[in-house]
C-alpha cells in the first residue's frame, strides 16, 4: 500500500508542486514519535494497530496521520487538486483517501475542505431531481442502436476555426463521440461527418434522440435520416430530460473543460 504513495516532485504546467509522497510519509512517520494520543493507542496494545519495520504506525494497514494540520492539509491538497483527482467531491475524495490513511474525524475534514474549493463549487453542479413525469423511452438492445445527439456550443475558437463540440451518445454502453465543429456548419457538413464518424465504426442506428435544433428539424436531416431507415425522435420543452443522457454526458464534459 504504501509504495502507492511514491511520487517525485514535479512541477505541472500551472507552476502548481507535487507533493513528494515519500517524503511526506517520512515527515508522517516523525510526527508520530510526538504525538502522546497514538503513543498511549500503542502502549495500551489497541486491536487494529501496528508499526511496520521502519517504524511506521498504520492501523489496518493505513497510515495513521498525527494530529498535525500542516501534514493533513498537505495529503489534502493532493488528493483533491492532483491532475488525477480533478476536484472530486467529498465523498469520493473520502473513499479514495481510506484507502492509504487513517485519522479521528477524517471525513469530517474532507467535507469542509472540498466545500471551501472554489473551483469544485463553480464546476460541480448540484443533480436534482427532474421535474415532471418521465417520458420512457424503449430500451435498447444492442450497442449503438439508439444514440443520442446535442451540440455544445460558445467555446474558445481553435486553430482549425472550430468553435463547437457535437456530442453523440450511445444509450446502452454510454460511451460517446465527441467531434469538434463549427458552429455555422450546415446539415450537409454535419451528414458526411455523421457517415464518417458513426456509421462508418457502428453502423446505422435504429433511432436518434436530439432536441430541436434547427439543424435536426431541417428537411434535409429528416430526409437523410429516413433514407437511412433512422427514427428520429425530437425532444419537447416540456420533457427535455427525453434527451438527458446526450445532456447529462455534456454536463460531465463542461465539467472536465472547465477544471
Amino acid at each position: 500500500t504504501l509504495s502507492l504513495c511514491a511520487v517525485t516532485v514535479e512541477e505541472d504546467n500551472d507552476g502548481l508542486e507535487a507533493i513528494d509522497r515519500a517524503d511526506l510519509l517520512w515527515r508522517v512517520r516523525e510526527a508520530q514519535k510526538t504525538d502522546v494520543e497514538l503513543q498511549k493507542v500503542l502502549e495500551a496494545g489497541v486491536i487494529g494497530y501496528r508499526v511496520t519495520d521502519n517504524g511506521t504506525v498504520l492501523y489496518r494497514n493505513r497510515v495513521c496521520v498525527p494530529v498535525d494540520k500542516g501534514l493533513r492539509d498537505e495529503i489534502l491538497l493532493h488528493a483533491h487538486q492532483s491532475r488525477f483527482s480533478i476536484h472530486p467531491g467529498s465523498n469520493k475524495m473520502y473513499q479514495d483517501l481510506k484507502r492509504y490513511y487513517h485519522w479521528s474525524g477524517m471525513k469530517k475534514e474532507v467535507a469542509n475542505y472540498v466545500a471551501q474549493c472554489s473551483i469544485w463549487q463553480m464546476v460541480k453542479a448540484e443533480r436534482g431531481l427532474p421535474s415532471g413525469l418521465l417520458q420512457s423511452l424503449p430500451l435498447p438492445e444492442w450497442k449503438w442502436d439508439m444514440i443520442t445527439m446535442d451540440f455544445v456550443t460558445g467555446l474558445p475558437r481553435t486553430t482549425g476555426g472550430k468553435d463547437a463540440i457535437w456530442v453523440i451518445v450511445d444509450r446502452l454502453t454510454k460511451s460517446a463521440h465527441f467531434l469538434a465543429i463549427k458552429k455555422t456548419d450546415g446539415v450537409d457538413v454535419l451528414a458526411e461527418k455523421y457517415l464518417q464518424e458513426i456509421v462508418k465504426l457502428h453502423g446505422i442506428p435504429v433511432s436518434i434522440v436530439s432536441d430541436r435544433d434547427p439543424r435536426f428539424t431541417s428537411m434535409f436531416w429528416q430526409a437523410f435520416q429516413k433514407a437511412l431507415g433512422t427514427k428520429v425522435h425530437l425532444s419537447t420543452a416540456y420533457h427535455p430530460q427525453t434527451d438527458g443522457q446526450s445532456e447529462r454526458t455534456i454536463q460531465t464534459l463542461e465539467d472536465m473543460l472547465r477544471a
